[in-house]
Parts: structure tokens; sequence; C-alpha cells
């Protein structure tokens, strides 16, 4: 029971939150398979965290510093998206100059996602039913459920939508994700 409890909290959590649609744009700019392999390694790690050490990462890393982070890097990642020209992006990958976009999204998925609601809620279960395996189970596998269908949503709209429009919607949603945490700091500080 704890398994498909933790599943469904998980994976309506995550529905329209920032994560997935980070996992949509990034499937847009690196290879579909790259980025849910990336993203379903940062989700059970998170969720590993979450289980095991529960609410230490928001004891000593506070909130207003994670949150900072994420919105910065998502306004970088925006702004990056944004200019990069298209000769420099094909330049730059024969010249190994992402040296490793898996990493690259899993860095950026993690530190966007360490601390937020679905790691919490994954906490809660697992206080509450005393089953961290299964919790930790159902939570990974909801989470990267709901983010695989952003991963292929993403990867099929670079496949019928004009680069230059998915670099401008890209961008965009990162830059207004990146906005919109900032602003939510700054009402709570």
């Amino acid at each position: 029971m704890s398994f498909l409890i933790s599943f469904l909290i998980i994976a309506a959590a995550e529905l329209g939150d920032k994560t997935q649609l980070l996992t949509l744009g990034f499937a847009t700019r690196f290879p579909v398979w790259q980025v849910i392999g990336a993203v379903a390694a940062a989700t059970s790690l998170l969720m590993v965290l979450a289980v095991i050490f529960g609410g230490a990462i928001n004891r000593f890393v506070p909130e207003f510093y994670l949150q900072l982070a994420a919105g910065l890097l998502f306004i970088g990642f925006g702004l990056w998206t944004f200019f990069s020209k298209e000769d420099d992006d094909e330049e730059a990958k024969a010249k190994g100059r992402y040296n490793n976009p898996f990493l690259f999204i899993f860095s950026t998925f993690f530190l966007a996602e360490l601390g937020d609601k679905t790691q919490l809620a994954t906490l809660t279960l697992s206080a509450k039913y005393g089953a961290p395996f299964q919790v930790w189970l159902g939570a990974t596998l909801g989470m990267v459920g709901v983010n695989v269908i952003a991963a292929l949503s993403g990867s099929w709209i670079k496949k019928y939508v004009a680069d230059r429009h998915i670099k401008w919607i890209g961008a965009s949603i990162f830059i207004i994700f990146g906005i919109i945490t900032l602003w939510k700091i700054l009402l709570n500080f």
C-alpha cells in the first residue's frame, strides 16, 4: 500500500512542477534518453536522501539558498539558451564543450528539486508508513514517470517545431521560472 500511495502522491505533486518543465526544456536540447537517464538518476538520489536523511538537508542548508541557486540556474540556462547560436552549438558539441550533458542535466535537475515539495512529501510518507524502500520506490517511479512524459513531449516538439521557436520558448520558460523562484524568495524575505 505504501508503494502505491507514494507513487500516486508524488506523481500528482510533480505534474506541472518547474522540474517537469525543466525536463521538457532539456529534451528539446539534448538526446531524450540522456535526459531521462539523468533525471531518473537525480530523482533516485533525491528520494534516497529524503528517505534516509529526512529533513537534515533543510536543517543545514536554508531553503533560501536552495531556492536562490535554483532561480539563478533557471535564469542562467534560459539566457544561455536564448543567446547561443545554432552554429556555436554544433561547434561546441564537436569540440566537446558540453563536457558531459548527462552530468549537466543531473546536477541542474538535482539542485532545482532539492528540498522541493516532492522530497518533503517522500520524507513524510516514509515517516508515516515506516517502509523506506517501498516509499522510495513508489516516489521515484512516480516522479520519473511524469518526467518521462515531459522528456518525450520535448523530444516530439523538437521534431515538429522550428529550432528557433523552441529556443525562444525554452529560454522563456527557464527565465520565467527563474524569476518566479527569485520573486517567491523576495516575498518571503
